[in-house]
C-alpha cells in the first residue's frame, strides 16, 4: 500500500533521504540522537524524522534496517508532540554479537 507523505514534515531534515510510496530511506550525519534531560547529563534533539500527523486511531506496520558503525547505533520509530513529549521504539546496535530493542519515554522534558 502507497502512503501520500506529501503532507509529511521533517524534523531536522537530513541532507540525504529517498521518499517513495512505499519506503522511507534517511540517512543520518554522525552524533544525532533524541534524548532529554537524564542521569548521562546530556540533551540531543537532532535526529532526522519524517512526521505525519493524524488525529484518527490508526495502526500500521514497520520494517526498519540500518548500517550501523559504532556502538549506540540506532534506527526505529517515534511519537512525537514536541522536542519536551516523546516516545521511540528503537534497535541499537550494542556489539557484533547482540542489538538492543529499546524504548525511551520523554515527558516534560525528561527522558526515561
Amino acid at each position: 500500500m502507497d502512503i501520500d507523505f506529501a503532507a509529511a514534515k521533517w524534523l531536522n531534515q537530513p541532507k540525504l533521504f529517498e521518499i517513495s510510496g512505499q519506503s522511507v530511506k534517511i540517512t543520518t550525519e554522525s552524533n544525532t540522537d533524541l534524548w532529554q534531560r537524564s542521569y548521562y547529563g546530556f540533551r540531543n534533539d537532532n535526529a532526522p524524522a519524517l512526521l505525519l500527523e493524524s488525529t484518527l486511531n490508526f495502526s500500521f506496520k514497520a520494517k526498519v534496517s540500518f548500517k550501523y558503525h559504532a556502538r549506540f547505533d540506532q534506527c526505529g520509530l517515534i511519537i512525537y508532540l514536541n522536542s519536551e513529549n516523546w516516545f521511540k521504539a528503537s534497535i541499537e546496535y550494542e556489539n557484533e554479537n547482540s542489538s538492543r530493542l529499546g524504548s525511551v519515554v520523554t515527558n516534560h522534558g525528561y527522558s526515561d
